[in-house]
């Protein structure tokens, strides 16, 4: 009978430690899953409504990456242009079109066609 609780209490021992490294492990996956989750940056999506000959809003500030859409609720077609390039970023939108940018710097812009629209993006520093 002495051997037989001997061998019971040798089995629980090695249940138990078993058990306590399968649970560290898993804590462990947790622990690094949690980090990494944290770690990885979250994009917004803006959107800029186009209408009545104006941008609105006219200013964002956001982080790189994020997205901004500019939808055209005019009824005349509108474009979105770098300001100080002149690089002409999206094409000519129709009444009810999207254009959708993932930004990656700050810009100043405006419409080819009406070019007392106006608008900007400004990038704020990521912590």
């Amino acid at each position: 009978m002495n051997v037989l609780n001997e061998q019971q209490t040798i089995n629980t021992k090695l249940t138990l430690n078993i058990l306590f490294w399968i649970f560290l492990g898993l804590l462990y996956l947790i622990v690094q899953s949690t980090a990494s989750a944290e770690g990885t940056p979250k994009h917004t999506q803006y959107n800029i409504e186009i209408s009545g000959f104006v941008f609105v809003p006219n200013q964002l500030e956001l982080k790189a990456g994020d997205s901004i859409s500019w939808i055209n609720k005019d009824i005349v077609p509108h474009n979105i242009v770098e300001s100080i390039d002149q690089k002409i970023i999206s094409p000519n939108l129709s009444a009810g079109e999207t254009y959708t940018l993932i930004v990656k710097e700050s810009m100043m812009y405006h419409c080819e066609f009406h070019p007392t629209m106006k608008g900007s993006i400004s990038l704020t520093p990521v912590p």
